[in-house]
């Protein structure tokens, strides 16, 4: 039913951005709600929302066209946050760090990618949750 596939990658997604949200708590000893806005960091939502995605539809349909198109949409999501999202935060850092101090300089957003860590974790919650939701449900 739509609903099992709603609420699965729903309950995935606010799940990976709770553990997200008591790590940037942890980390930076504060709390922020502007924490749930921030890329970047453990574990990866977006690999979690499109590999829920993923399992919904292979939960409701099988293997099947549908199925095949989300795992490669979730494939090319995974590959980007840890390459592209990545390097580009990497890239970040160095521009701020030549650029500290300069006048008119606005600071680049640093945290945008994922490390592999980050989004098997990512990719590990999108698999389970969904399978709770279908199975208490």
């Amino acid at each position: 039913m739509i609903y099992e596939l709603i609420i699965g990658i729903a309950a995935a997604w606010c799940f990976a951005k709770l553990l997200k949200l008591l790590q940037d708590v942890k980390q930076e000893k504060k709390f922020d709600w502007n924490f749930l806005l921030h890329d970047g960091g453990m574990p990866s939502a977006h690999t979690t929302l499109v590999v829920a995605l993923v399992m919904c539809i292979l939960l409701e349909e099988g293997i099947s066209t549908l199925f095949v198109a989300t795992a490669i949409l979730a494939l090319i999501v995974m590959n980007d946050a840890i390459k592209v999202r990545w390097i580009t935060g990497e890239q970040s850092k160095s521009i701020n760090r030549l650029a500290e101090g300069k006048k008119g300089f606005s600071k680049l957003e640093e945290r945008v990618g994922h490390t592999p860590e980050e989004v098997l974790v990512g990719a590990t919650i999108g698999v389970l949750v969904p399978v709770l939701v279908y199975l208490i449900i």
